[in-house]
């Protein structure tokens, strides 16, 4: 994987397995992550993500209604490819890296966006949890007669 930025946008351009060589806009990744969340009951699905991602790149469409314009090797300036660098997720405040050098897949890459959020939300509700019980304890509710169901 590597990334890259042409005419004010950000790239990472990724293999998958079958479509090929693909020249993802970070837009369309935060689309994707967006779209999971929408319609996930209880967790991050990395086949979604993935899904959403090729879907949107195989169609050529993209979420702000421009065609995805996908440039040859030359058309990439040298000094816009970023090798290796990580990507960052920050969730909550709480910075999370991907290593791109180390993964070369859209899979890999779903696979750790999903990983990756499913454990920054369960951080951020059991936190939650644990204020909410702390505040009805303080309440003079007893923690064994309460039953707290969080749908999200």
């Amino acid at each position: 994987m590597r990334t890259y930025t042409r005419n004010g946008k950000d790239y990472l351009v990724t293999r998958d397995w079958l479509v090929g060589e693909l020249h993802i806009p970070m837009s369309v990744i935060t689309d994707a992550i967006t779209h999971a969340g929408d319609n996930s009951d209880d967790d991050f699905d990395a086949y979604q993500i993935e899904a959403y991602i090729r879907d949107s790149m195989t169609l050529f469409k993209s979420t702000d209604a421009e065609v995805i314009d996908v440039p040859s090797a030359e058309d990439i300036l040298e000094e816009n490819i970023k090798e290796g660098g990580p990507l960052e997720l920050v969730i909550n405040d709480e910075m999370y890296s991907f290593k791109i050098t180390q993964y070369s897949t859209l899979t890999d890459l779903a696979v750790w966006i999903s990983e990756t959020l499913n454990q920054a939300m369960k951080r951020v509700v059991e936190a939650n949890v644990a204020a909410l019980e702390k505040e009805l304890e303080n309440l003079g509710f007893s923690r064994d007669g309460l039953k707290l169901t969080i749908k999200m």
